[in-house]
């Protein structure tokens, strides 16, 4: 039986921590996907806490962290106003544990709460199968110019609830 992880919304103090899991999380996943100018580009969060930080302070936007013996092991954040997931990110260490899908189903349950009947985001190559194992679907494949003008491809992709 997969253990199950807490997810929880993010409090300031943890903003750190979810730094490092996006930042590791890159390194170890972007590779497979894109090249090495693109997972530098994407990693580095020159912003550094700061987007986590007015995340938790935004009302229509909701960050939450997966905990597990009171430690972070992976975040994501959503959009409530759009429906959009913008991010979920696991702890390399903690990798096909569930910590993703947990936090993807927290995010379903919350949108069909407040009446959307369908979810989107826009995936990283390097997850898309991931998503697509948990009902997601390509709709369209657009590049994104990340930090030092530097383009990605990513897959906006999305699953009725």
């Amino acid at each position: 039986m997969a253990p199950e992880w807490r997810v929880r919304t993010a409090t300031t103090t943890e903003v750190e921590a979810i730094l490092l899991i996006h930042v590791a999380a890159i390194f170890a996943h972007g590779p497979s996907a894109y090249t090495d100018r693109q997972v530098a580009a994407w990693a580095a969060k020159t912003e550094g806490t700061e987007r986590y930080e007015n995340a938790i302070k935004d009302a229509t936007t909701e960050l939450v962290v997966a905990e597990s013996d009171s430690r972070v092991v992976g975040f994501g954040e959503l959009d409530v106003e759009s429906g959009e997931v913008a991010a979920v990110f696991v702890d390399p260490e903690h990798d096909r544990e569930g910590v993703g899908s947990s936090i993807l189903h927290h995010f379903e349950r919350r949108l069909r709460d407040e009446g959307f009947d369908v979810v989107r985001l826009r995936a990283v190559l390097n997850a898309v199968k991931f998503y697509e194992q948990q009902g997601y679907q390509k709709v369209e494949r657009v590049t994104n110019t990340t930090t030092n003008d530097i383009d990605v491809d990513t897959v906006w992709m999305e699953k009725p609830l």
